[in-house]
């Protein structure tokens, strides 16, 4: 399985091709909170560039609820749900934990554990990190403690977040590998290559 995954989009223009991808995820913030329709540009632009390709996707705290609607009926949201490709479960949770700016997609940490209760997955594409894990503004981690808790319950393979824009990496913690995306708006994408049981990342200029 190998995974293509943005985030943080925030209306840039993207135009790319990564050869050899099984699985396309965009792990929310499609705009800067001012409708869908850039979101619908962005999707068309990815199956252009990857016909016939696997696109999942949760919206981001900056996402209307338009653009969550728009992901439903394209049926590639994955928002509080489980979809499989190629014997692979993905799951997902758009939105995120509060934030100082009462941004338009936001969850408390009971509606986020209640989302995610019923889930259970491979991969998980999560916009706001675990807390602890690449979370950090001015020294304090920010992340959600619900998807951490999830995390170490259910113990996917693969988490892949974004949300706090500094940081770009990736991190072993007990049996999940996080990956933490950085800013499609700055040119950043990862590639996650999953074989024969080890889990490799490479973090890409697009």
């Amino acid at each position: 399985m190998r995974i293509l995954a943005i985030a943080d989009i925030h209306n840039r223009e993207i135009d790319f091709k990564v050869e050899d991808v099984d699985v396309v995820v965009v792990a929310g913030d499609f705009t800067n909170a001012d409708g869908v329709e850039f979101a619908k540009k962005v999707v068309a632009k990815l199956e252009e560039n990857f016909p016939g390709v696997e696109i999942l996707a949760v919206p981001g705290n900056m996402d209307k609820e338009g653009v969550l609607r728009f992901l439903e009926e394209k049926g590639i949201s994955i928002h509080g749900k489980v979809k499989e490709v190629k014997g692979v479960k993905f799951g997902g949770l758009g939105g995120s934990n509060p934030t100082p700016f009462n941004t338009p997609f936001e969850l408390s940490e009971e509606e986020i554990a209640k989302t995610l209760e019923n889930i259970e997955c491979d991969v998980a594409v999560i916009h706001t990190p675990p807390f602890g894990y690449y979370d950090w503004i001015a020294g304090n981690s920010v992340g959600s403690k619900a998807v951490r808790e999830w995390m170490e319950k259910t113990k996917p393979k693969v988490l892949i977040c974004a949300h706090i824009h500094e940081y770009e990496g990736a991190a072993k913690v007990g049996e999940t590998f996080i990956v933490k995306l950085g800013t499609a708006m700055n040119g950043r994408a990862a590639v996650i290559d999953c074989r024969d049981g080890d889990i490799v990342t490479s973090f890409i200029k697009i």
